[in-house]
């Protein structure tokens, strides 16, 4: 190759140098050994984490694998009435037509996914922050408690992490050297997560400011070029989402959130803390080691952003922000600001899980907050603190349930009858019970709609609810379960739907000649999706 074309050729990370962390020891001799003995059996379990989870499908999951098991034509009408976008089901369609849809199968498409995140993550962080700081990145994200629940899960949220990193990688070699193939590069990863997540604009809108304000403040050409190509892949993937556009516009009018209330501004601030919550739980718990995990978060975060070492216990503080911290910290707070702001403003819900799109970048930002520790001890200390906090997070997720369905299903083949009726209030309960229930164990109906409850419908979902009388749906029930048994799988804690169930139930019980029985009670301090089943027959006369 001619000595000007190696000139000309781009240096791996030597555009990065002013975003890297300086002034460490670096970890070698017996500690680096010791490191190594430590990674390699925190990737066994975290390994083992991604693929362990003992619960059941719970609701998202089971209508995820309903609505991919269905033929190709169909998905896009089943997810407009889901109000979800189809890159992930599309997926999940054709994987489980090679491994079939028993619940292993369908979540180690996710286990695999985040498997491969790991991976890459750590080549992206290597190229632009350096080996350490790629190999804490990787080793954060391989114990994060959040990701290996995920990794569980039959849903998009690893795909997104998984986008999210390869995103991270694409923008730094666009950064690295500007062109038309770069910028298509960006623009079809953003094309692949725009049709993941809709949290995935919010992102897009953060970046899109930062690019503004790079191509207006920064004196470096190529910076400038950069930017202006980032925006142009910013445009190229808002085309490329065009074909799915009439189908977001219809399921951002007629579905929305029904299941949950809109968050308030404090969310905002502590939304990042909410990713070490336990994932599995519908009402949260936070206990010692949660809690000393946030408080070392919030010092990598302010170290990462603000602080230099100087010395072994001295550090910096620049309040004008370091370099190395500047971007992470941009993309992470702000996405999740704008998300949580037009939530709350657009009267839709938010759940941790919505932030997946930042979740990479967090997991960069803080092992950039780790290496901003210029001893080697302290620094191998420190990660293996927040390791075995986050492994420990995970193997809580593992061992939790996050559906009742199993306690409902088991007393229902025991005490059902053929020919009974089982009614779901709300139907959101439907999918999980029903994907474990025996064919032909009962009849099932959902509140509001009346209809099978395998697939919930969401559209105009309130005003559903609110047309539905408790007292027509109970005499419907009455009439097509004639002299068999009647048994309400119900629940108060979904969103819009509570009040409604708890009338629903009222109407069974106000019934004249109806006996009622409980055989399970809901637990929601245990289960994610917590659930009561009531049996109602009719009494002797």
């Amino acid at each position: 190759m001619p000595q000007e074309e190696i000139l000309k050729k781009p240096v791996e990370g030597a555009r990065w140098e002013r975003w890297r962390p300086t002034g460490f020891q670096p970890v070698v001799g017996s500690l680096r050994w010791l490191a190594l003995v430590f990674l390699v059996v925190e990737a066994g379990v975290g390994l083992w984490l991604r693929f362990a989870t003992t619960s059941q499908l719970w609701l998202d999951e089971a209508q995820s694998v309903n609505i991919a098991n269905a033929p190709l034509d169909q998905i896009q009408g089943l997810l407009k009435q889901d109000g979800a976008p189809p890159l992930y089901y599309y997926l999940l369609h054709f994987w489980m037509q090679l491994f079939g849809s028993s619940d292993f199968a369908v979540r180690s498409l996710s286990g695999l996914i985040s498997v491969g995140t790991i991976v890459v993550t750590y080549f992206v962080v290597k190229r632009i922050w350096g080996f350490e700081v790629g190999v804490l990145a990787a080793a954060l994200l391989g114990a994060s408690s959040f990701a290996t629940y995920y990794a569980t899960e039959a849903r998009m949220y690893s795909l997104v992490m998984l986008l999210t990193a390869l995103g991270v990688g694409a923008l730094a070699r666009l950064f690295e050297s500007p062109s038309w193939r770069r910028l298509v590069s960006v623009a079809l990863v953003a094309g692949a997560l725009a049709y993941t997540q809709y949290w995935s604009f919010y992102l897009f809108l953060t970046l899109g400011v930062w690019f503004l304000g790079a191509l207006l403040l920064s004196k470096d050409q190529k910076t400038k070029r950069a930017a202006q190509f980032g925006l142009g892949a910013l445009v190229l993937t808002g085309v490329a989402f065009l074909p799915w556009l009439p189908t977001f516009l219809y399921q951002r009018s007629h579905t929305g959130t029904p299941w949950g209330d809109p968050p308030n501004f404090l969310t905002a601030l502590v939304a990042v803390f909410h990713f070490n919550s336990n994932q599995a739980l519908q009402i949260a718990k936070s206990d010692l080691r949660q809690r000393g995990i946030e408080v070392l978060f919030i010092l990598l975060f302010a170290l990462a952003l603000f602080g230099t070492a100087l010395s072994r216990w001295e550090f910096r503080i620049n309040l004008k922000m370091e370099v190395k911290g500047r971007f992470l910290a941009w993309i992470v707070f702000g996405t999740l600001v704008l998300g949580v702001v037009v939530s709350h403003y657009s009267d839709t819900a938010y759940t941790p899980r919505y932030g997946a799109v930042v979740y990479v970048p967090l997991m960069i930002f803080l092992a950039v907050g780790i290496q901003t520790f210029s001893s080697s001890v302290l620094r191998v200390a420190l990660s293996a603190v927040i390791v075995c906090g986050l492994l420990v997070g995970g193997y809580q997720e593992s061992r939790t349930q996050r559906t009742q369905a199993v306690e409902i299903v088991n007393s229902l083949v025991t005490n059902a009858q053929p020919g009974d009726v089982a009614v779901f209030c709300p139907d959101e309960l439907g999918p999980s019970v029903l994907r474990v229930l025996p064919d032909g164990t009962v009849t099932s109906v959902g509140y509001p709609r009346f209809t099978s409850p395998n697939i919930v419908n969401w559209v105009n979902y309130d005003d559903t609810l609110a047309a539905t009388a408790p007292a027509d749906f109970v005499a419907k029930t009455d009439a097509l379960a004639g002299t068999n048994h009647v048994w309400v799988i119900w629940s108060p804690g979904y969103g819009a739907s509570g009040p409604a169930c708890t009338q629903l139930v009222q109407a069974f019980n106000a019934q004249a000649g109806w006996t009622a029985q409980t055989w399970v009670v809901a637990l929601p301090q245990t289960y994610f999706q917590s659930m009561t089943l009531i049996e109602y027959s009719h009494s002797a006369p």
